[in-house]
């Protein structure tokens, strides 16, 4: 598997397994405040919700991704090398600096610092 490839898939497993984690405490807390767990429902209701909104979760965290990505490339605040294999450069006075290593990871390049 290819450097590129392994650094996407990670990126990807690693941004759904979080949106996973942010979708499940809204979903649970909501359905413990209305009693849902008391009745004998089948876990398929709560499990599709918790599957929707970690979707959503996961396409905001993109576009913000992209948009930080953007903004950081128009102030000369990442710097993407093609010359050693896929690599990028983010400036240590980079806001929102982990938004744009999500989004150059989640396009298979490795930052380098």
């Amino acid at each position: 598997m290819k450097a590129s490839t392994a650094t996407a898939l990670r990126a990807n497993l690693v941004l759904f397994s979080v949106s996973i984690a942010i979708a499940i405490v809204p979903c649970i807390s909501l359905a413990s405040l209305l009693g849902l767990f008391d009745d004998d429902m089948p876990t398929l209701p709560y499990q599709g919700s918790i599957f929707l909104l970690a979707a959503l979760i996961m396409l905001v965290l993109r576009w913000g991704a992209r948009r930080a990505f953007d903004s950081a490339k128009q102030a000369h605040k990442v710097q993407l090398i093609e010359k050693h294999g896929l690599e990028a450069w983010i400036d240590d006075g980079c806001p929102f600096a982990w938004l744009v290593q999500m989004h150059v990871e989640l396009h298979g390049h490795q930052c380098i610092n």
